[in-house]
């Protein structure tokens, strides 16, 4: 039978982290900050954008993101972590989806209007 678009999405998230977390030998299925950062720079821009606070960078925000996600810790960030922090992400995007995506000023947007970003950068060629 059919995969419905949400099944499609939960298993894009599994399938993500994974390409991620298993990059290094005998990897332990985490993901270090570095690779936390690379994924959401290559698979949530848009989401990165429309939901960056006021005054921070783009860095600042992941840097903080992960600081929130690693409840235990350690540097790492398991599955849990890290889709608790896509949960908060959406959970931020849906509630201002409701107004258009601010994008920085003075690049100019892609047309778009991101607000909930429908269908941001899912499979647009090989990555």
């Amino acid at each position: 039978e059919m995969t419905s678009k949400l099944e499609k999405a939960l298993d894009e998230v599994i399938d993500v982290y994974h390409k991620y977390s298993e990059k290094r030998p005998n990897s332990d299925d985490f993901l270090q900050k570095h690779e936390f950062r690379q994924l959401l720079k290559q698979h949530a821009k848009s989401f990165l954008k429309c939901t960056l606070p006021y005054g921070q960078t783009e860095e600042e925000y992941i840097e903080d993101l992960f600081q929130k996600a690693d409840k235990n810790r350690n540097g790492y960030l398991h599955f849990e972590e890290f889709v608790t922090t896509l949960a908060k992400l959406a959970i931020h995007a849906h509630n201002i989806s409701h107004e258009p995506c601010d994008e920085t000023p003075g690049k100019p947007g892609d047309g778009q209007g991101q607000g909930h970003g429908h269908g941001h950068g899912h499979g647009h060629g090989p990555n």
